[in-house]
């Protein structure tokens, strides 16, 4: 019985994990190039039920486990909607990949495109940060430059640079790091590949949080919480009789 207690508490641990994560997401549905995440959760390793009687060889009465709990954080990485805003320095991307930015002397990526020209002509993200390009910063002055399909930056028919873009074996290997950036804090084990997209100038990429599926699987999740919580207090309620009744006989 007390065995009980701990897997509906696992239970209870694991949903509330989950509605941190669907909480999280909801609250980026607004923020561009926002990438959804959910849990996978785990059971943990099942063990033998043994019958143990005199005299007898042990049989088998069948497997039991002792609850879930939340294996890690996978992140979705579809393509949202893209969004035409007009502006130059607006850029989505459609297909797997990644802007490369530069913070703190440190390579970090984002599908957030939403950029601008800082007082030194120079490409950068709305909270500063450099954006890198193949050939070291993005320097396009105060003047109009378009971006084609390939990331090819252009000032008429100059080409000014090209923006880094990257993909990685495994992008679920990536860490987010705040402020809709991700890290690659293990190379080795994760190198980049070749970025085979598309780059639209003058678009936003949208969240692919899907609002409607967010809403019915904090309702889902938090029925099985309440679940779990009433599992919880029935069993408290019986060891509670067993204590103060059975004993008492």
């Amino acid at each position: 019985m007390i065995r009980g207690l701990y897997t509906a508490a696992t239970g209870m641990i694991h949903q509330r994990n989950k509605l941190d994560s669907i909480a999280n997401n909801l609250a980026n549905t607004n923020t561009r190039g926002y990438k959804k995440d959910d849990v996978v959760s785990r059971s943990f390793n099942d063990e033998l039920l043994l019958r143990m009687s005199k005299g007898e060889n042990p049989k088998a009465l069948g497997p039991i486990n002792h609850g879930v709990y939340a294996e890690r954080v996978t992140t979705f990485f579809q393509d949202g909607a893209l969004q035409q805003t007009g502006l130059i320095t607006d850029v989505a991307l459609q297909g797997e990949g990644f802007f490369t930015i530069i913070r703190d002397g440190q390579e970090l990526y984002t599908r957030d495109g939403t950029f601008k020209v800082n007082n030194e002509g120079i490409l950068v993200t709305m909270e500063g940060h450099v954006v890198a390009g193949e050939y070291g910063p993005i320097e396009v002055g105060q003047e109009d430059f378009e971006i084609d399909s390939e990331g090819y930056v252009w000032q008429g028919y100059n080409l000014v640079n090209r923006l880094q873009l990257v993909n990685f074996e495994d992008p679920n290997a990536l860490e987010k790091v705040g402020n809709n950036l991700f890290a690659n804090n293990n190379p080795g084990a994760n190198p980049v590949v070749e970025f085979e997209g598309q780059v639209f100038q003058g678009y936003a990429e949208q969240s692919n949080v899907e609002l409607v599926d967010e809403i019915s699987d904090m309702i889902t999740v938090s029925r099985s919480y309440e679940a779990n919580l009433r599992i919880l207090q029935m069993l408290d309620n019986v060891l509670s009789k067993t204590v103060n009744e059975v004993g008492s006989v």
